[in-house]
This record gives C-alpha cells, sequence and structure tokens, in this order.
C-alpha cells in the first residue's frame, strides 16, 4: 500500500470541501430535505491483495462489520451531498498478536433515479496497525522471511475514491454495494475493497 503524501491529501479533500460548499450555497434555495441516516456494512478489504496462508493463497472476503454516519444534503431534487465518517471494528490477520482497524471520511455525492441511487466520492481511509513488538516469520512463496512487528501503534493514510449504487426500500430503510479504490493511478499497486450494507434513515434533523 502506498501512503500519499500529507501535503498531497491535505490540498486536494481540502479544495473538494471548498468546492462543495460554494455549490452548496449557489443552489440553496433548489434543496428539498436533508437526511441523517446511519449504516451497518460488511467490508471486504483489499480483494486479491493479502496472502492468508502459507501456500501463497490471497484473500477474497472475510467478516469484517462496518459502522458510518452520513448527513445528506441536497443540491437538487435529484442530486445530493453525503459526507460520511465511519470505521471497521479491531481484527487480528495471520498473526493473532497483530491489531488493525480503519476510520474513513468521505464526501460522497449521490444521484437520484427511479429505481436505484448512483454514488460516487472521494475520502481519506486511515489504518491503524498495533503489535507487540519483535518479529513474524513467514511465508514469501519460495521460502520464509522475517517480517517485524509494530512495538507501537503504526498509522498509515491513503486518498480512496468511492462508487456504488443505493436503493430504497422504503422511506427509512436502504441497502448499498459500494467499493473503494486505491492507489488509482497505480495499476500494480491498485486495490479494491468491496462492501454490502443497509442504511436507517432518520430524515431532517429539527
Amino acid at each position: 500500500m502506498i501512503i500519499m503524501k500529507n501535503k498531497y491529501l491535505t490540498f486536494s479533500f481540502t479544495l473538494l470541501l471548498f468546492l462543495s460548499f460554494v455549490t452548496l450555497q449557489a443552489n440553496e434555495k433548489n434543496k428539498s430535505s436533508e437526511d441523517l441516516n446511519i449504516s451497518l456494512s460488511n467490508l471486504c478489504e483489499y480483494i486479491g491483495k493479502i496472502q492468508t496462508n502459507d501456500s501463497g493463497a490471497k484473500n477474497t472476503c472475510s467478516f469484517l462489520p462496518s459502522f458510518a454516519a452520513s448527513y445528506e444534503y441536497p443540491i437538487s431534487l435529484d442530486f445530493k451531498l453525503a459526507p460520511q465518517i465511519g470505521f471497521t471494528l479491531p481484527q487480528s490477520g495471520r498473526d493473532p498478536n497483530v491489531s488493525r482497524m480503519t476510520l474513513f471520511t468521505m464526501l460522497n455525492s449521490k444521484y437520484a433515479t427511479s429505481y436505484v441511487n448512483f454514488i460516487a466520492g472521494l475520502g481519506l481511509y486511515f489504518t491503524r496497525i498495533s503489535g507487540p513488538g519483535g518479529e513474524s516469520v513467514l511465508n514469501n512463496g519460495t521460502g520464509s522471511d522475517s517480517f517485524p512487528l509494530p512495538s507501537t501503534p503504526v498509522y498509515s493514510r491513503n486518498l480512496i475514491l468511492n462508487f456504488g449504487v443505493s436503493h430504497d426500500l422504503n422511506s427509512e430503510w436502504s441497502v448499498e454495494m459500494y467499493t473503494y479504490v486505491f492507489n488509482t493511478l497505480s495499476s500494480e499497486d491498485r486495490a479494491f475493497s468491496l462492501g454490502l450494507g443497509a442504511s436507517y434513515h432518520f430524515g431532517e434533523l429539527k
């Protein structure tokens, strides 16, 4: 995973927030109803990128609950901005002594049709890895190598793209499927995480 440079991340995200604010102000008169919602989904991280055993098998999908909250702000009857913040529960990988969890913040946009809502956005994805220190011996495909384990928490940050679709079951519940794209410009390091979940809609805050 490539860790994006701090200055580039800060500039890109700040510029996007500024442009969104200007757009909202320009379209204030055209907005419809706002909506606060919370979601629970299962996130399949970095599909096909993580080695899962000593034989070199790669991951497909595993159980990783993800929780998020979003506030949808309409720009028009069909188009909304939906800033979102969420996290995954801590989990262990191949080494049970190493724990990792993620926090993400997104600026999504939603375009509504008669049946589905199309989702696209940009965000930051933070990963925290903690461990007991020392080394772990793992298979590298032709032999084995020693890999250092963190003795203090280690953090990484990525700029990601988000694409998805959602469907409103009724006024309170919806289901959605989405994908996070990491390292978009690098064909070798590009990775995808896939999520499937449900959201509960509270409606406008009053």
